[in-house]
């Protein structure tokens, strides 16, 4: 045994060390990188649907109704660069904080009539509005593109000094930081006109989601802000700004400081606001709104101008025929302002994702792989050995989600990882080692225990089942069932039909006593002796009982139809069920050992299988487990009875089905009779035949009233003693 022991310790250990050298390698070198990410996308989905943007955003949407409503008037996208001017000049005089134009604009607007050089009036009109307004932030990209044979010429090219100049902000970068080597700007006389810029380029991952930016664009050393922090920059007057490997740091000059985190590469994970949670106003409702106000209408407009005051406004599309639709952790159809719009309301609110690193995922799966695997090894059933992992993974998932309302992202893959593999590992040790050891003892023991006994052998291990005095003191159910009249069966029918019908009686009994997690002890003739409550504990082993005398009947039913039918004999049976203290174990010899029960209760309870037929019952239970059954198994007050070797009466009660399946009259029956046995201990001896006999008068049948009302009777004629309790002696051992 100890030897047993210590060997399943090594192997634990063993199988703890590996997994997790492997888990944390594979979460080390990415292998779970995508399906890590997609467990934080459905945390995103689950637990921030109803997250709102920050109230200081607002976005303006080139959406489905806008082109369809301009398209009549000034055609198919991409708009003349007025529409756009008249947005910023409307904005501009409400009073909003900000415009940050998520609208590419890198060439002139074509004109035929104009020579190379020169603007058209639409973007003469779009600088002229970008420069009077003073808050404008318009969109460029800085990316990093791969050589080819068309593009050597354009790559690594400088940016114009006076844009670098311009819009440059000065960054202290710690970590090496990868440069880009291609751009796209805005053309030049709107850049100039511009209050920012901001870099709008964004990059999938593997799984083609986009969920991260950088927020800090180097160009040939020169840094360059995202579109969602170039107004964020500008409004809180960055005296230093500090990028590092795992965070950006702005400082400003009254000392002020905001510390936004990073993940690889420097880039910033978006934590996304619920789909249609972003403050969104259609630009075909404003437009309107617009025309309304310049023609003096200014009630009932279809957007109120004072949604725009002081508020970050971001322009963007979420029309499909713009391109501008993004595969992200909230939707696959996701406009891309929403994602501009998400990380400045992050930075905004501080709302931002912390993910915990190695050591806290090292030390998730060290404590689930222990769990995992010494559950696995020490504890008996499988159903433990499947659950109690299984719920310490449904805690930890659980954990996860808890944390992550709080921002705080922990990983699930590798620790999920980790745990399967255990299990396989686990099982597959139990498997190749105590499957041998069982299979061994199962071979050296069968000859000699009974199939219970040996599964409790198996599982438990322990040498002292084999010893005939081992035993243990447990409060059990005790069933009793016996055939009537059986022996006169056999005396008209031959043997083979004697032996058919009690296989097949016994059979269809056992099944029942299986089927509601009994134990059969023993048969005793055509008489069966089964228990509840051990060796699996259970904790409503008493009506298990009752449960299965009620289903026994009715399959008794069946059966003598059948048996009828082929001209056999009809069986009847009384069922006696007791529950109290009784001696549990494996008793007999060295040699044969039986896994059964001794004591008192045993014996009280084949005593109430004999009264079922004195008192006209299927089956009768003590109060010991009427006690434990009367909310769930209606019964009927039978007698309170004394029997042979015991000074304290017990009352006894007819089973009678289960709570709410009994009709009205026996119901009436049955308080009819506890109003009875009241009268009887009361000396009430009249009144108690007058109420057995309304009885009576419903079930003329009814044996049990016929048995007290002659013991009424007979009590009149003969007074019982001073003393007497009201309980009935029965003086003989078997009834």
């Amino acid at each position: 045994m100890q030897q047993l022991l210590k060997r399943k310790l090594t192997w634990g250990i063993l199988i703890i060390a590996g997994i997790s050298v492997i888990a944390v390698l594979a979460d080390l070198t990415g292998s779970f990188e995508t399906p890590e990410l997609r467990t934080v996308d459905l945390r995103t989905k689950l637990l921030r649907d109803n997250k709102v943007l920050p109230s200081d955003i607002v976005l303006l949407l080139i959406d489905e109704a806008s082109l369809n409503a301009l398209g009549e008037v000034v055609g198919r996208w991409p708009w003349p660069r007025f529409i756009h001017a008249e947005l910023i000049d409307f904005l501009s005089q409400i009073g909003a904080r900000a415009v940050v134009m998520d609208v590419m604009f890198t060439e002139n607007e074509f004109a035929p009539d104009l020579s190379s050089g020169t603007l058209s009036d639409n973007d003469f009109r779009l600088v002229e509005s970008t420069k009077s307004a003073k808050n404008v932030y318009h969109a460029a990209q800085i990316i990093s593109d791969e050589p080819d044979e068309y593009n050597p010429v354009l790559l690594n090219k400088p940016l114009p000094t006076e844009f670098i100049n311009r819009f440059s902000i000065d960054v202290e970068a710690i970590d090496e930081t990868l440069g880009h080597n291609h751009y796209y700007l805005p053309f030049r006389e709107l850049y100039e006109a511009s209050r920012g810029i901001g870099v709008v380029s964004f990059s999938a991952d593997k799984d083609g989601v986009f969920r991260s930016q950088k927020l800090l664009f180097n160009y040939q050393d020169s840094f360059f802000p995202s579109l969602a922090l170039a107004p964020i920059v500008a409004q809180f007057g960055y005296d230093k700004i500090t990028l590092k490997k795992d965070s950006i740091e702005i400082k400003n000059d009254e000392g002020s400081l905001i510390r936004i985190p990073l993940t690889k590469n420097n880039e910033y994970f978006v934590n996304m606001y619920g789909y249609g949670l972003y403050n969104e106003f259609s630009i075909s409702g404003v437009i309107l709104s617009m025309l309304e106000i310049k023609k003096g209408e200014l009630d009932n407009l279809p957007v109120q101008p004072d949604e725009f005051r002081d508020k970050i406004v971001f322009i963007g599309a979420s029309a499909a025929a713009v391109g501008d639709l993004k595969n992200s952790s909230i939707d696959p159809r996701t406009p891309g302002v929403y994602l501009h719009a998400a990380i400045c309301g992050n930075i905004l609110s501080g709302d931002f994702l912390n993910f915990t690193g190695p050591e806290v995922n090292f030390l998730s799966i060290l404590i689930l792989l222990t769990i995992t695997v010494f559950s696995i090894f020490y504890l008996r059933t499988v159903l433990s050995q499947v659950l109690f992992p299984l719920l310490a993974m449904i805690i930890f998932s659980v954990t996860a989600l808890v944390l992550f309302t709080s921002n705080i992202v922990i990983n699930i893959v590798s620790p999920s990882f980790a745990v399967l593999s255990a299990y396989v590992a686990s099982f597959t040790y139990i498997s190749f080692t105590e499957g041998r050891e069982k299979k061994k003892i199962r071979n050296i023991l069968g000859q000699y225990v009974s199939p219970a006994i040996l599964t409790t052998v198996l599982e438990k291990d322990q040498d002292g089942y084999l010893k005939a005095e081992v035993g243990a003191r447990e409060t059990l159910t005790i069933f009793f069932s016996d055939i009537r009249d059986f022996t006169t069966i056999s005396e008209k029918y031959n043997v083979e039909e004697v032996v058919g019908i009690l296989n097949t009686y016994l059979s269809r009994m056992v099944n029942i006593i299986f089927s509601n997690e009994g134990t059969l002890d023993k048969f005793i003739g055509d008489a069966i002796v089964a228990f509840w409550g051990a060796p699996v504990r259970i904790q409503d082993h008493h009506y298990k009982a009752v449960i299965t005398g009620l289903q026994m009947k009715e399959a008794l039913k069946t059966y003598n139809q059948e048996n009828i039918a082929k001209g056999l004999p009809e069986l009847k049976i009384g069922i006696g069920i007791h529950t109290g203290e009784v001696i549990l174990g494996n008793i007999g010899s060295e040699k044969k050992l039986d896994y059964t029960v001794i004591g008192d209760s045993v014996n009280l309870a084949s005593r109430l299988e004999g009264l079922t037929k004195t008192y006209g019952s299927s089956i009768i239970i003590s109060q010991d487990t009427y006690d434990h059954v009367q909310k769930e198994i209606f019964c009927r007050m039978a007698d309170f009875i004394k029997v042979k070797g015991k000074d304290k009466p017990i009352r006894i009660y007819e089973a009678i089905g289960e709570v709410g399946s009994v009709d009205e009259e026996t119901v009436k029956i049955a308080h009819l009779t506890e109003k009875a046995f009241e009268q009887y201990l009361e000396r009430k001896f009249s009144k108690a035949i007058d109420t057995h006999e309304s009885i009576l008068d419903m079930r003329p049948e009814d044996f049990l009233s016929k048995i007290l009302t002659d013991r009424c009777r007979n009590y009149q004629q003969n007074e019982p003693p001073e003393d007497w309790d009201g309980s009935y002696v029965y003086r003989d051992k078997f009834f």
